[in-house]
């Protein structure tokens, strides 16, 4: 007997996840888990195709560099081949086709830029969830104009060649080649045999009605049910499912796609490693079964004639979690629909911003925010009723789609030309209800959070060019960054610790602060903050000073009772963009005698303290803190000043800068608090 051609699919999904959480795997142990994977794939020779969402791979390459070069050796070895699709992973029918098609473009940049896997070398697509619609999928996927790639084909359950019925499943054909399936094979046992069970005409490529030209490749579906094997009979079953796949029509294939995390036994899944490395030594020996690779199987074969493609998903999406063929239960929820509508309402701020000519950078970044924040679009886990309702993690980031307003604010104001000087405005510049506070001058614009710790968020810095272009970069700020179940913005993340910002001091990272003296001249700006958090911490100040036209921040954190702890943590991102683009080679740490920083191919960004003051420096960074070095200045006592800058800095810059302004920092006594915020509004 000739044996029948198998290819494996691997998807590896997560989001830019880090380590230390306290129920559930981080990212070291997911990504060694996907290089144990494929590792057992090159040690056998057998071919592999790999999916990795932009996210997880982004999370990889700050955290885990190594395991990157691991993966980039896999897919130099030829037996690893790298499959492509959307980057943020949401739902692509319920996306705008202009969604969808800067999703692939993000992805395709993100593989050349991370994988060194040239575009034009992706030829095979994986749809987020598996979720299909022709009209919303097809059209983006073929774009190479918009995304530079014209996927050939793309991978779908097997379940999708067969229609529905006037729309409707119940009475449908495919209702009844799902009774034929595998999918109650877990809850009521695996059967003796499946002999004469295989669908034989569902596993050859077939073209897709209305599609452009695009080949559907069939998942097998029972393969998702044998593979890893459970028990040693299954392996029986396997001989079986490949006898009948012999006598199936010429160019036929077999296709296992699955999550890498299951096969890994990762993120939540059973072990499941030791049991896929027995298969795949069982597989090299095999007459019955021989490995392929997808790609260039597909590309010796002749897909068959056109097949109309209605809307699907993998049966147990669609019917045991019950999102319905289209996906259409969980996109229409009521209980989504909040979120849904936050998203389009930022994302329409987005394409205004391009179309208005502010900063192109910060657009980017902007658009990556909301490229993440339709995460796996409208998910549902189970609830606590026994039903199912939109996952905790899923409102989460798409309430952190909103992260893009302050970057869009930055990005106007960076694109202005006009010099506008000093100005401290206080507005809620993210829509969740609290009021932010925005200091910016001609080179510098930051946004505090009083609610959360008065600490400062974002912190961007603008150059202009000879010609009068301006070029902004972000230096502090970390908003694509996981935010576990906190939908709250600007919140320092505590489990794990994330987003600290800057000018977070110990023990007050979550203390409300309340506005105190403002003080704006043609030269300087001032703005004090004050915790009015019952407790040892209450009444502790933060002053914050910025010059007309300098490329630092100055602050003063001084306790008004009893003296104690005052150490003042500082999380760098300098081109934060350019760290999620390239990973942890992108930066270096920097540092000499009173400062510490962080160095990138666009700007220096550091933190200094003045040695007089018997403060020490504090270098070294983070372990879960994604895409930023993490430092600070280091006092106790009453009294702490530290500098926050960007550009030149030598030993003396950090003193000199203090000096220079304490005047301005202590004029006379702090002033009490306001009690509220006076709203103010602006744009830029």
């Amino acid at each position: 007997m000739t044996a029948a051609p198998i290819a494996f699919v691997h998807h590896a999904n997560q989001f830019v996840i880090t380590d230390g959480y306290p129920d559930r795997d981080g990212i070291s142990t997911t990504a060694s888990g996907y290089d144990a994977v494929l590792s057992l794939h090159v040690d056998h020779g057998i071919p592999a195709a790999l999916h990795i969402s932009g996210p997880v791979l982004e999370a990889i390459a700050w955290h885990r560099p190594a395991l990157l070069a691991r993966l980039r050796q896999h897919l130099a070895s030829g037996l690893v081949t790298l499959v492509g699709g959307t980057y943020g992973e949401n739902v692509m029918p319920l996306a705008s086709a202009r969604h969808n098609r800067r999703q692939l473009r993000a992805f395709h940049d993100l593989a050349e830029d991370l994988l060194g896997v040239p575009r034009r070398r992706l030829k095979t697509a994986w749809v987020p969830e598996r979720v299909w619609a022709t009209g919303a999928c097809a059209p983006p996927l073929r774009d190479a104009d918009a995304t530079g790639v014209r996927y050939e084909r793309v991978l779908l359950d097997d379940r999708l060649a067969h229609p529905l019925s006037d729309g409707r499943y119940p009475g449908s054909t495919r209702e009844a080649f799902d009774a034929a399936g595998p999918y109650r094979w877990f809850s009521d046992g695996f059967p003796p045999t499946i002999r004469g069970q295989l669908h034989l005409g569902s596993l050859a490529p077939y073209r897709i009605a209305d599609g452009d030209g695009l080949v559907a490749v069939p998942i097998a579906s029972s393969l998702r049910y044998l593979v890893p094997p459970h028990d040693p009979d299954h392996l029986r079953l396997l001989t079986e499912l490949a006898a009948d796949a012999h006598r199936a029509p010429e160019g036929s294939l077999l296709v296992f796609a699955d999550d890498l995390e299951r096969v890994a036994g990762v993120a939540g899944w059973e072990q499941g490693l030791e049991r896929y490395a027995r298969f795949l030594r069982w597989l090299a020996r095999s007459e019955a079964l021989q490995p392929v690779a997808l790609d260039d199987w597909c590309d010796r074969v002749v897909p068959t004639p056109e097949i109309p493609v209605e809307a699907g998903a993998y049966y147990e999406l669609a019917h045991q979690y019950g999102a319905g063929e289209d996906y259409g239960r969980w996109g229409d929820d009521p209980r989504w629909r909040p979120s849904a509508e936050r998203l389009d309402r930022v994302e329409a701020a987005v394409e205004q911003a391009e179309q208005d000519g502010a900063d192109p950078g910060l657009c980017a970044l902007a658009e990556r925010l909301v490229l993440l924040g339709r995460h796996e679009t409208a998910w549902q886990d189970p609830d606590v009723g026994g039903g199912r309702a939109p996952a905790p993690w899923v409102l989460t980031t798409a309430a952190h789609a909103a992260d893009a307003l302050p970057v869009l604010a930055a990005a106007r104001w960076a694109a202005d030309r006009i010099a506008h000087g000093l100005r401290v405005l206080v507005t809620d510049v993210d829509g969740d209800g609290e009021d932010e506070l925005v200091l910016s001058s001609h080179r510098l614009f930051a946004v505090l959070s009083p609610r959360h710790g008065g600490r400062l968020s974002l912190l961007v810095r603008r150059d202009t060019d000879p010609d009068g272009t301006s070029r902004a970069v972000v230096v502090v700020g970390n908003p694509a960054d996981h935010w576990n179940f906190q939908t709250e913005l600007h919140q320092h993340m505590q489990a794990p610790p994330n987003h600290p910002g800057a000018l977070a001091v110990l023990g007050t990272e979550t203390h409300r602060h309340e506005l105190g003296r403002v003080e704006v001249t043609a030269q300087t700006a001032v703005v004090e903050l004050i915790d009015v958090e019952p407790g040892p911490d209450r009444g502790l100040t933060k002053q914050v000073l910025l010059t007309a036209d300098g490329t630092a921040l100055v602050a003063c954190v001084r306790r008004s009772g009893l003296p104690g702890e005052l150490r003042t943590t500082v999380a760098l991102s300098p081109d934060y963009p350019a760290l999620l683009r390239t990973g942890r080679n992108a930066t270096s740490p920097i540092h000499g005698r009173t400062w510490w920083g962080a160095r990138t191919a666009t700007v220096d960004a550091w933190v200094a303290h003045d040695p007089a003051e018997h403060t020490g420096s504090l270098i070294g960074t983070s372990p879960t803190t994604g895409h930023a070095l993490v430092g600070g200045v280091d006092g106790c006592g009453r009294h702490l000043h530290l500098v926050l800058g960007t550009g030149p800095v030598d030993d003396g810059t950090g003193p000199a800068l203090i000096a220079a302004v304490d005047g301005h920092l202590h004029p006379g006594t702090p002033a009490e608090p306001t009690g509220t915020m006076a709203a103010a509004s602006g744009v830029w």
